[in-house]
């Protein structure tokens, strides 16, 4: 990360809005609304390779990931430095719940921190599921693709590191008459950064007529998608 990429960048976030926002108005709707802005948003980290960032611990021992809103928040961080990196909400959300002895992340730790500890962590995703319900569909395993698909998709995928499954299933909708291909993306990121690719990728190998749809994967989908078929990319 160059010198002037850090000193522009500023997230989208920030603990003080939040704080602001909620006491004003602590409604479900309105913590879904800042919710759904912290879930997007990026951060700045210190890290030392891929899946290692820099953690902060508390008078009680509990580990923390470090993440800053800005670089004068970064500059803050008086321990040893590493590299700077910009990291997603949802990239720090699963390195914490995929590592035991992280106990939670915070943002600006030594500014107007955030403490975010594993509790906070589940109730942002209720709050936001809560907010946008799913309409109901049956999903199940499907083979009815042509060979070529799953290569295309691990094409693509190779050249975007922040896909780690993909699952292509039937689904059917309760108001639906046939079945249609539902692909299930596990990743990190914005769908509308990833999916317009993946659509064009397996466009040549839909049906003329046939419909797909993408779904960015959450708790739920992830464990339907297991349990229903093995995916069809799977990074390495």
């Amino acid at each position: 990360m160059t010198e002037s990429q850090l000193n522009a960048f500023r997230s989208e976030f920030d603990p003080q809005t939040l704080a602001d926002s909620l006491r004003a108005d602590p409604s479900p709707k309105n913590k879904a609304r800042e919710f759904a802005v912290l879930k997007t948003s990026e951060f700045l980290v210190y890290t030392r390779g891929e899946g290692r960032v820099s953690v902060l611990n508390d008078r009680k021992k509990q580990a923390f990931v470090a993440a800053f809103t800005c670089r004068e928040e970064m500059d803050k961080w008086p321990f040893d430095r590493a590299e700077p990196a910009v990291m997603t909400f949802t990239a720090l959300q699963n390195m914490v719940e995929g590592a035991a002895k992280l106990d939670g992340l915070v943002i600006d730790p030594f500014g107007r921190a955030l403490h975010l500890n594993r509790g906070h962590l589940a109730d942002i995703e209720q709050t936001l599921r809560a907010a946008t319900p799913r309409r109901e569909l049956k999903m199940r395993g499907t083979r009815d693709y042509p060979i070529g698909l799953p290569l295309a998709v691990g094409e693509l995928c190779e050249s975007h590191p922040e896909v780690y499954r993909v699952w292509l299933l039937a689904a059917r909708g309760e108001s639906d008459t046939a079945d249609h291909k539902l692909m299930v993306v596990d990743f990190d990121g914005k769908p509308e950064e990833l999916f317009p690719h993946l659509a064009k990728a397996v466009r040549l190998y839909l049906r003329q007529g046939e419909q797909l749809e993408l779904l960015k994967a959450d708790i739920t989908l992830l464990r339907i998608a297991e349990q229903a078929a093995k995916p069809i990319y799977e990074k390495k």
